[in-house]
């Protein structure tokens, strides 16, 4: 299945999310994150973009929201771990890893960590029917019941309201590169 995610649905997402917090979409960006840029040398490594383009084909998510995730999870830090153990660029967790196909070692590969973060954002969103929102929910506090409202914790609708942030973001600046 193809995901075909548009900058409407991105907009329209970021004021859902915003709604169901009571705020209003700011129009501040990341600090300078555009186009996927890491902030510690202004250069967005050759490596994780080929990584998040390498993906394409097989999960076929849009590279802004893919860069997106990356940026929140990791700020593009191929070796971060959190606190729950959670493993690169998409931080994924050593106990998805199997049924994602990978071995727990592979996480800290950025291309095998893209791509086991990719496919469980695909399998995400088709369980959650195309809902954004949901999937990144579920993608950073576990699974829930589709359209259940934000978890009631400071942390998971800051990442959403982030994540959708820097996916307008992103696309922006494709948008722009791919103008002639």
């Amino acid at each position: 299945m193809v995901w075909n995610v548009k900058r409407s649905t991105v907009a329209l997402a970021l004021v859902l999310a915003s709604s169901a917090l009571g705020e209003k979409p700011s129009s501040q960006g990341p600090r300078n994150a555009e186009c996927g840029q890491r902030e510690r040398d202004g250069a967005f490594d050759a490596d994780i973009h080929a990584a998040v383009l390498e993906v394409a084909p097989v999960w076929p998510l849009p590279t802004s929201f893919v860069k997106a995730v990356i940026r929140q999870e990791s700020d593009f830090n191929p070796k971060a771990l959190s606190r729950a153990g959670a493993i690169g660029l998409m931080q994924v967790l050593p106990s998805n890893a199997q049924p994602l196909g990978f071995a727990p070692d592979a996480l800290w590969k950025p291309a095998q960590n893209v791509l086991a973060g990719t496919r469980l954002l695909a399998v995400l969103l088709r369980h959650y029917q195309g809902d954004v929102i949901s999937t990144l929910v579920a993608y950073n506090a576990g699974p829930r019941p589709r359209l259940a409202p934000l978890p009631d914790n400071s942390e998971t609708p800051a990442y959403v309201r982030a994540v959708l942030r820097f996916w307008a973001r992103f696309e922006k600046c494709e948008a722009r590169h791919s103008s002639p």
